[in-house]
């Protein structure tokens, strides 16, 4: 899961990133935020549709795709914790490490490189590092304007592509367009600057995602925020 930071995690790790295994943390969310459930399904029958696609396709270039799993893993490993500043310093060695490496391979291959090169996994953990790459917004802003091919061809979904669009919104300091990216604020998960947000809902249902209001149940059940004041600082 993608602890910590981002807390649209709960939909993130639908993709090939994380564990392919049933999340019981999910599980148990999803029993409190029935809502939500049903689009966690929908996810589910996307993920057996894709694996049925690419199940025929061997990977042409395994050590990169051993390599992008293997830089995954450790972001994710970095990601679980208790968001105590020796956590969050830890991540973010991480996310330096790793960014270096991730714009390599992003020039190498002129975009994220593809299913047919490092598989389905490899590619989820390429977009889970650049997703991560915050400190490098034009990078994220790169890869992102390259990003539409791949959502055509169904190598990237939608909820993807929407989770680095507002990322990318919010690292460059403009409001978001879906509320995907939290923030705790007195110690409760809150979507960060949303363009209009009357509209967020419309703007979520256009890309098959769940209404703002089941985002944030699933979230505030499976990742409690942690102690913050009214500026979002640490207590």
């Amino acid at each position: 899961m993608l602890r910590a930071v981002a807390v649209m995690a709960v939909l993130a790790c639908a993709g090939n990133a994380c564990a392919e295994e049933e999340d019981p943390e999910l599980a148990a969310a999803l029993l409190k935020c029935p809502a939500a459930a049903v689009f966690a399904k929908a996810e589910e029958a996307r993920k057996a549709e894709d694996a049925r696609r690419w199940a025929g396709i061997t990977p042409s270039a395994p050590p990169l795709r051993e390599q992008l799993l293997e830089m995954a893993r450790v972001d994710q490993d970095a990601r679980d914790g208790d968001w105590s500043q020796e956590m969050i310093t830890k991540m973010l060695a991480v996310d330096a490490a790793n960014l270096p490496r991730i714009k390599q391979i992003v020039a190498d291959h002129h975009g994220l490189p593809g299913v047919r090169e490092v598989g389905a996994d490899g590619m989820a953990a390429a977009w889970l590092l650049v997703q991560h790459a915050d400190t490098d917004a034009a990078f994220q802003q790169q890869v992102l304007e390259g990003l539409a091919p791949k959502v055509d061809s169904g190598e990237v979904s939608a909820r993807e592509y929407a989770l680095l669009v507002d990322r990318v919104l919010v690292n460059t300091g403009k409001p978001q367009r879906y509320g995907s990216q939290l923030a705790a604020i007195s110690s409760r998960w809150q979507p960060k600057p949303m363009e209009a947000p009357e509209q967020v809902d419309a703007r979520r249902a256009a890309l098959g995602l769940m209404p703002l209001a089941d985002y944030l149940c699933v979230a505030v059940e499976m990742f409690p925020a942690p102690a913050t004041d009214a500026d979002g600082k640490l207590l």
